[in-house]
């Protein structure tokens, strides 16, 4: 069956035992408690039991209605159950229903005459909900509700049934069943009682809003302030960047001429280094005799060294036999500044837990006072590029005074030997 076939089965009939939440078992159990409390003399004012009566009627049309959206819902798997159906209903009943089945699978063949009104409407196009009824399946589901041994083969169906909208629907009844009982069950005064909480929460939660409106004003203030402060920063920073920009930039410019200084003073230094290697040759003949005579002379030492060596090893074997006896004295001490030092350890793993506990306290601080401390030392950075440079600048200038004083104490030594290759050449 289709879902358009719902709309004539919405009809309350016989109660339905057991739901898809289990909420008609309790609203029926619950109600059997309360018709035993009503049954009892000198209990509830006649009002009262009029009212329990009114509300266990409304229950139990609910509970028919459920039952029969239940057995709607079911209706097409129904169908092919014909041996189910034949086992539980009369053979009567069973040519009835097959009769319907019929008509409603084939509604132009049906005899009654709403179905062919309904067919030629059809036909004109009028899809209303009258030419949806047919009024044969209120027969259907009455014989078909008549049978109490169906009401478990319904249930079981329904609960393996998927999500389908008409399943959806049978739960948003069952749900308003359960709400019509819990509202029947309220009292007046429960009702009343609720109603002066909810206007206390209204009052509570409006003063709340008032709170909450002013600590977000609040913050916004306290964010635009940090912004302002932010960029106030910002622009400081950018222009300190510009600074050491153009500081770089000067440095720069300095380091390349002391580069091209430096390229003077290596060419003239490599023409003094070539002077000095020949010199150098000179003075290699001088000392390869000199070595010659160092090396006999170094020869008698070493014999003398070895001599003094085997004296300070047998002194050193005896210092270090004397200096294990002291130590095996030694190790007692040790090992109680060991156990003195654990005792300590111990004292220290303490004042660590203790310390654990104030940092919760002292780690914002310290990072408040860290963000200053950087800002502190980008300052002191940026000082210290410019003295460096300064300093790299004078260490440069040193340099230069250093090279020219080594000029001239080469023109000097030039000058010596010049004066000692003229008194050769005299004599």
């Amino acid at each position: 069956m289709d879902s358009q076939s719902l709309g004539t089965l919405q009809s309350p009939s016989t109660f339905s035992e057991s739901s898809k939440t289990g909420s008609s078992r309790s609203a029926a159990s619950s109600g059997k408690e309360k018709e035993q409390d009503f049954t009892k003399d000198n209990v509830t004012s006649p009002i009262d039991l009029e009212c329990h009566i009114q509300a266990e009627r409304i229950t139990k049309i609910l509970d028919e209605a459920i039952y029969k959206t239940r057995l709607a819902v079911c209706l097409p798997n129904l169908v092919k159950e014909y041996r189910t159906l034949s086992s539980i209903l009369s053979s009567q009943h069973m040519d009835d229903l097959v009769l319907i089945f019929e008509q409603y699978d084939s509604p132009l063949f049906s005899t009654s005459i709403l179905n062919l009104a309904a067919m030629d409407d059809l036909k004109n196009g009028d899809i209303s909900l009258k030419n949806r009824l047919n009024p044969e399946l209120g027969l259907l589901l009455y014989i078909m509700s008549s049978y109490p041994a169906l009401k478990p083969v319904v249930n079981n169906m329904v609960d393996e049934d998927k999500l389908t909208p008409s399943l959806k629907y049978l739960l948003a009844f069952e749900n308003f069943r359960d709400l019509m009982v819990k509202q029947m069950e309220t009292t007046a005064a429960e009702e009343l009682a609720m109603k002066l909480k909810t206007r206390k929460l209204e009052a509570s939660n409006e003063k709340l809003i008032e709170k909450i409106n002013e600590y977000t004003k609040t913050l916004k203030e306290e964010t635009d302030n940090f912004e302002e402060n932010m960029r106030i920063k910002a622009d400081i920073i950018a222009s300190l960047e510009k600074e050491l920009a153009v500081q770089n930039q000067e440095t720069s410019v300095r380091i390349q001429k002391k580069i091209l200084d430096s390229e003077r003073q290596m060419v003239l230094a490599t023409r003094a280094h070539i002077v000095k290697s020949e010199m150098l040759k000179e003075e290699e003949v001088e000392s390869r005799e000199n070595y010659e005579q160092l090396l006999k002379a170094h020869l008698v030492d070493e014999k003398n060294q070895r001599a003094r060596r085997l004296k300070v090893e047998t002194q050193l074997l005896s210092w270090l036999q004397k200096y294990d006896g002291e130590m095996a004295d030694k190790q007692v001490e040790l090992d109680e500044y060991t156990d003195k030092y654990e005792d300590e350890v111990k004292k220290c793993e303490e004042l660590e837990a203790k310390l654990a506990e104030q940092d919760k306290e002292y780690i914002p601080l310290m990072e408040e006072r860290e963000a200053e401390y950087q800002q502190e030392m980008a300052e002191k950075m940026n000082k210290f590029l410019i003295e460096h440079a300064a300093r790299v600048i004078q260490h440069a200038w040193r340099e230069v005074l250093a090279n020219r004083v080594e000029k001239k104490r080469l023109k000097k030594l030039l000058k010596k030997m010049q004066a000692a290759e003229d008194k050769k050449a005299k004599k």
